[in-house]
């Protein structure tokens, strides 16, 4: 599988490309920046894969996490065919990455050969060989090498130097691998970049991979050790990371591809596509969708009118004698065939099917939000949509700052955290969103 940019920004790092060439399926062609669908399991929470078709017909690609899969590498192992065909998903790419970006991923427990991941069984530890089997057998599109990621803005200097030396050391092991499998040597392998906040380890790191002998075999690079996963990346103040990923871009070829994974919020990812990223996934619409809230903000600057709300709480009161659909602008399914007041009663009642309309909508909304994306690389209109959905998201937050004494009179919790210069309101927990 090949990556190939197709068009640059002529006012920022922001560009279009193309993923070709898969083996599974060689005429499929996915344009970037592109968004994973997250599942757990291999399967996307929620939803079926007759649902997900009612979503898009269009080919995507599914990011299977390790965490949540590792259970199913003895009956792959023995059916001998490719993941895609035992999650039922034949007709997407599919990509194994190690850690769930969905979930937080508990950090320490390190060994010197080997990553921890956190199963529902338990931690289990992964070495580089057993990681390499494992992907033999899943035979994915796509996969990364296994890395230390476990560092975040708080890590000291002495964990990033760890995290860069067993993930070059790793990465030796793993290319090694890759190179002489006859199974995977077609697939598209995918560095991954560690060293937390400290620039200096994150440029040693990638001075040591582009001087390796097997990078010739990696198609692209993972900026990797930001963060720890789950939720609370969403709350991430962007300015502390902005210089971590300038200098980190800055070294890296420009003809191989760019992944960063997490619930990024919708601003953060405009500000990465601006500075080169060209891979995210849908675990920021996932954790939207576990608070009981659906997407709404204005992703279409020609419409003209920001939306009421960035996201909206379907469990509150408001919303029980609301008969409009979750976005007036929206043509997925939820929105087309039932109101804010319908899947308000869902929701409190505990019907499951409360939260499948709202993973269809939010899914939907995510996906046609990167669409809106590369048609502004495509016009040269980005700077434009950055200005516009942070006009709104800026917006949102002041809303929220005005509930605030409401809420404390309420005696509901809250958790104050800064993100780009302004306050937030933590909003994590499904009932505790105002609105």
């Amino acid at each position: 599988m090949k990556f190939k940019v197709t068009q640059k920004s002529r006012t920022n790092s922001s560009r279009l490309g193309c993923l070709s060439g898969a083996e599974r399926l060689p005429d499929k062609e996915l344009e970037t920046p592109l968004v994973m669908l997250y599942t757990k399991g291999g399967s996307i929470p929620h939803i079926t894969h007759e649902v997900l078709q009612l979503i898009t017909k269009e080919c995507q690609t599914i990011q299977i996490p390790l965490v949540s899969t590792v259970q199913f590498v003895q009956p792959i192992g023995a059916w001998d065919r490719p993941l895609a065909d035992f999650i039922g998903l034949t007709e997407y790419v599919t990509c194994v990455t190690v850690q769930d970006p969905g979930d937080f991923t508990p950090s320490g427990k390190h060994k010197q050969d080997s990553v921890p991941i956190w199963t529902r069984s338990g931690k289990v530890d992964i070495s580089p060989n057993k990681y390499m089997d494992m992907i033999e057998k899943f035979k994915p599109d796509m996969y990364y090498a296994l890395s230390d990621g476990d560092t975040n803005v708080s890590s000291p200097k002495k964990r990033t130097q760890k995290s860069v030396d067993r993930t070059l050391q790793f990465f030796e092991k793993c290319s090694q691998r890759h190179i002489k499998s006859d199974i995977l040597k077609k697939k598209m392998f995918i560095a991954a970049i560690a060293g937390g906040f400290n620039v200096i380890e994150r440029q040693r790191c990638i001075r040591s991979l582009l001087k390796n002998e097997n990078i010739l075999s990696v198609s692209g690079f993972l900026i990797d050790g930001i963060h720890n996963n789950g939720p609370e990346l969403e709350l991430l103040n962007f300015t502390e990371v902005k210089p971590v990923l300038d200098e980190t871009l800055k070294m890296l070829p420009e003809d191989k591809l760019r992944s960063v994974h997490g619930c990024w919020n919708p601003l953060a990812v405009i500000n990465l596509v601006q500075m080169g990223v060209d891979v995210f996934d849908t675990s920021f619409p996932y954790i939207v969708t576990e608070r009981s809230a659906a997407l709404t903000f204005n992703y279409r600057p020609s419409d003209g009118e920001i939306s009421e709300k960035f996201e909206i709480n379907l469990r509150d009161l408001s919303y029980a004698s609301s008969f409009e659909p979750l976005y007036a602008h929206c043509a997925c399914l939820a929105c087309r065939k039932h109101t804010r007041a319908y899947i308000y009663h869902l929701l409190n009642v505990q019907e499951l099917l409360g939260t499948v309309l709202l993973t269809i909508h939010n899914l939907h909304h995510y996906l046609e939000f990167f669409k809106q994306i590369r048609d502004s690389i495509r016009t040269q209109t980005l700077d434009d949509l950055q200005e516009w959905i942070q006009r709104q998201y800026l917006e949102y937050q002041r809303s929220l700052l005005e509930c605030k004494p409401l809420l404390e009179s309420r005696n509901m919790e809250t958790d104050m955290n800064d993100i780009n210069g302004d306050t937030i309101y933590n909003n994590s927990q499904p009932n505790q969103q105002p609105n």
